[in-house]
């Protein structure tokens, strides 16, 4: 039902999105938005899908409004709620990411006894090469671990993530769930919105 009704709010709106302000990084209040989205309320501006803008490092992508924005200086970012979140972080690289090299990677932490099962628990679906606008990226789903707390049972989260690769800049966009609420198609969409 919030599917239906989001994109009938965006059918009326588009899909543009807004550039970065001056200054530092700042959730967006323009235009930009994404016709599926997981649990949302509305940002304090109104808008249900702002858009989220990081001058510092020059990307931007939407995401829920009413989700909570913590900035992570310089060019880091967590938007959360309701158990879902989605992070933004960039690494100096100096080549862009293949997926078959991502896969291995993956793969090798796995097999590895010593695997820190919050980095990575499965390989939910394996890495593949993908186009976004005029860019390339890699993506993969896979599933981690996550603590509750000491009197309750950890959780499985699965994690839709893109590797994102511009002038020696990686942009990690992981966007989370916990298992058993399938918000792939609402993250994928967020992912196609990318600008950097």
């Amino acid at each position: 039902m919030l599917l239906a009704a989001l994109a009938a709010v965006l059918g009326l709106a588009g899909c543009g999105t807004g550039g970065a302000g001056s200054g530092g990084s700042s959730p967006h209040t323009g235009g930009g938005s994404t016709p599926y989205v997981p649990a949302s309320g509305t940002a304090d501006t109104g808008l249900l899908f702002p858009t989220y803008t990081n001058a510092a490092a020059g990307y931007s992508f939407p995401y829920p409004g009413g989700w909570r924005v913590a900035e992570k200086p310089p060019t880091g970012v967590r938007i959360a709620r309701f158990g879902n979140a989605i992070s933004a972080l960039v690494n100096e690289r100096p080549s862009a990411p293949f997926f078959k090299g991502y896969q291995k990677t993956l793969e090798k932490k796995l097999a590895d006894p010593k695997n820190d099962q919050k980095q990575i628990s499965a390989i939910v679906r394996p890495a593949t090469q993908v186009k976004i606008g005029k860019q390339e990226a890699v993506r993969v789903v896979i599933e981690q671990v996550r603590s509750t707390g000491p009197s309750s049972p950890d959780e499985h989260v699965v994690v839709v993530r893109y590797l994102f690769w511009k002038s020696g800049k990686l942009l990690t966009l992981s966007m989370s769930s916990v298992k058993g609420i399938d918000n792939t198609v609402a993250y994928d969409l967020i992912a196609s919105r990318f600008h950097w």
